[in-house]
């Protein structure tokens, strides 16, 4: 007895498996799809790269990298679908009943013969027009260039990109030149735009391959800012730009020249005075960094940029007109209609992008800097985004504002040894057990005016030691000598802060909840960025002696006492700082202990590579990197430093790899008695 297979029984012929109309679907629709999908995708990564640089969202950061990966491929598959546009064909049976066609004396015209129901020429020519768009969406949008800051030296890429997908979307024109009406020269037309915004992000991306890239807006004069700089903001803009042209604190290999770093030092040191003052002038410093090496903004304030913005910009609104006079006239065949709902869509997407690129780049600070140099020269530009800086966006937010926080006594007041809590442990590991703990805080006040003294002080003091020389007697600490001694270091002095802290009544003091803030941010970022900072991963230890930490705690909470005797090496470190802390007013001594913070996130800063810092701009700026280009304004060698220690940086974390290392000299603090 033959074998009938089911589909075969109940479906119709030539439909095995009952999705024919569904695979009709389809390749109707799959075209429209993914260009709509491009089009939203530029739209989202636009706002999303404006608010990364100042939203630490795990939700933005993961949208973004997957967005714009996927946008680039779907863009490439889009237009090797329309490369495959079958219409030429169609285009020369048509031509060949032109050849039948009579010419009529009383209309002074030819009579063209109905199209034949068989030949399907031009049902698809209007999507070809999408070919120069997906280009042009190419190009990104002005908030995002690159990813990674790795990725501005592969700008040979991206330049092969462009000669690619240009010779694709050339072939795909080449099946409209015969099309009957406007839609030939249109497609053409709308290359113009699409090459310059590609060739804009490659030019970009090029600019940012140098070491020594400061940006498209040239440096003004520096003893002219106070008298070019109408307003607060406008002044720091231009100190920030001119500092930015001097240390150059991007590129690694840079040498500073001594004379100007020692200039610099001293212009610092004699117009900033209050913390306020200097972490709002490090805000605006990295966001001119953040929009130079991730973004395009800048490229309008050179002749060329703006020149070929216009074209790009003019060029999208006429043919968004000329398509819609088209339209309106009844001009296209029959069979565009719906294509051309999806056209004016993505035209009109395509100028808005234009429009939110060139409002971007005007809201940011290098608008504000450009016009102060141009105040004199081009006053019908420079007054009007003076005037809007001043009176419409004067005061705007450009990081985050949040430091993160972990606290080892919240960790061991929480954490319960449940079966769902160790099988995590053991699934993911000690340091995502960790992490469940960590939270986002804003800034105390006071925080920043404790670490502008703090650093102020340590520059003063001798370099490359760590000497703590305040009130009597005095407390020596040892230079750490490597990643582990100095996370262990992090460790002790962080659970003696929480001692402090948790058995003092008075702990709503400032100073106190400054120390304390400090402290938790520290274990944050090595608990949580222990693989980008110098730091060594021990959330293992950390785990180890949880219960003794816990029972610590307990021991001091409220009471102020001595506390039980632990018999861990780390908390019996902790122990003595506590100890030594105690001041003869039976109160903590907090502005030792908020100094020692200070020094270990000095150091920190120092020990960390430039790129790990930049790096972290795009994921909404730690409050660490502003420390660390704060130290670089207040230390004249720490330019020079990190240029000569950058290989043999590298060399080294790559031998400490195995987390394995002789802890048998650690010796971290030396106390008297």
């Amino acid at each position: 007895m033959p074998c009938h297979r089911v589909c075969q029984f109940h479906s119709p012929q030539g439909d095995y498996n009952g999705m024919a109309d569904m695979r009709a679907w389809w390749e109707s629709w799959d075209l429209r799809i993914l260009i709509l999908y491009i089009l939203l995708t530029q739209l989202y990564l636009h706002y999303s790269g404006w608010i990364r640089r100042k939203n630490r969202s795990s939700f933005i950061i993961v949208n973004v990298w997957l967005l714009y990966l996927f946008s680039d491929l779907f863009a490439t598959i889009a237009l090797g679908k329309l490369s495959k546009l079958k219409v030429n064909s169609d285009a020369k049976d048509y031509l060949k009943q032109l050849q039948n066609s009579t010419y009529d004396k009383v209309t002074h015209s030819f009579k063209i013969p109905p199209l034949d129901s068989k030949v399907t020429m031009g049902k698809d020519a209007l999507r070809v027009i999408w070919a120069p768009l997906i280009l042009f969406y190419l190009g990104g949008p002005d908030t995002i260039t690159v990813l990674r800051f790795e990725e501005n030296k592969l700008w040979k890429r991206h330049l092969s990109g462009l000669g690619l997908q240009g010779l694709r979307t050339a072939y795909a024109l080449v099946a409209t030149l015969f099309m009957p009406g406007s839609i030939a020269y249109l497609a053409l037309l709308l290359c113009i735009p699409g090459i310059i915004k590609y060739g804009e992000r490659v030019w970009v991306v090029w600019s940012n391959s140098k070491d020594d890239y400061t940006g498209l807006v040239p440096l003004g004069s520096m003893p002219e800012i106070d008298a070019r700089a109408p307003q607060p903001r406008a002044r720091l803009a231009l100190l920030a730009h001119s500092w930015l042209h001097t240390l150059r604190p991007h590129a690694e290999d840079y040498n500073c020249d001594a004379t100007k770093l020692r200039d610099l030092v001293a212009q610092f040191r004699e117009r900033i005075s209050t913390g306020d003052e200097a972490f709002k002038l490090i805000e605006i410093e990295l966001g001119l960094i953040y929009e130079m090496l991730f973004s395009k903004v800048g490229t309008i304030f050179t002749l060329w940029g703006s020149i070929l913005r216009f074209l790009s910009f003019s060029f999208l609104v006429s043919l968004l007109v000329v398509f819609l006079r088209t339209l309106t006239h009844k001009k296209l065949p029959d069979h565009f209609l719906g294509d051309d709902v999806i056209t004016i869509v993505l035209l009109a997407g395509a100028i808005c992008l234009d429009l939110a690129g060139i409002v971007v780049q005007l809201y940011s600070d290098w608008a504000l800097i450009w016009a102060c140099n141009n105040i004199d020269r081009i006053k019908w530009g420079a007054n009007p985004v003076l005037f809007l800086h001043k009176n419409i966006i004067s005061d705007r937010k450009t990081w985050s504002g949040v430091m993160g926080q972990l606290s080892l006594r919240e960790f061991c007041k929480n954490y319960k040894p449940t079966v769902c809590n160790k099988t995590w442990e053991r699934l993911l590991g000690k340091e995502k057990m960790l992490k469940r703990y960590k939270t986002q805080k804003k800034l105390v006040p006071h925080l920043k005016d404790q670490i502008f003294v703090g650093l102020r002080e340590i520059s003063s003091a001798r370099r490359d030691e760590w000497t703590l020389l305040r009130d009597d007697p005095a407390q020596l600490f040892k230079y750490w000598r490597n990643e582990l001694e100095f996370s262990r270091s992090i460790v002790i002095w962080h659970v003696a802060t929480e001692v402090c802290y948790w058995s003092d009544p008075g702990n709503i003091d400032t100073k106190a909840r400054t120390v304390k803030m400090l402290s938790d941010y520290m274990m944050y970022l090595l608990v949580v960025n222990a693989s980008r900072f110098p730091f060594r991963n021990i959330c293992n230890e950390i785990m180890q002696n949880r219960k003794d930490m816990k029972e610590l705690f307990d021991s001091y909470e409220w009471v102020g006492n001595e506390g039980n005797t632990t018999d861990a090496a780390l908390l019996k470190e902790a122990q003595r700082i506590v100890r030594g802390m105690k001041g003869d007013s039976n109160s903590w001594n907090w502005d030792i202990m908020g100094f020692v913070w200070v020094e270990m996130i000095c150091y920190a800063a120092r020990e960390s590579l430039v790129k790990k810092h930049i790096e972290e701009l795009q994921r909404g700026g730690e409050f660490f990197t502003h420390v660390w280009l704060l130290v670089m304004h207040l230390d004249e060698k720490l330019r020079r430093r990190n240029s000569s220690r950058v290989d043999e940086r590298d060399s080294t974390l790559e031998d400490r790899e195995d987390g394995q290392k002789d802890v048998t000299n650690w010796d971290l603090t030396r106390f008297w008695g």
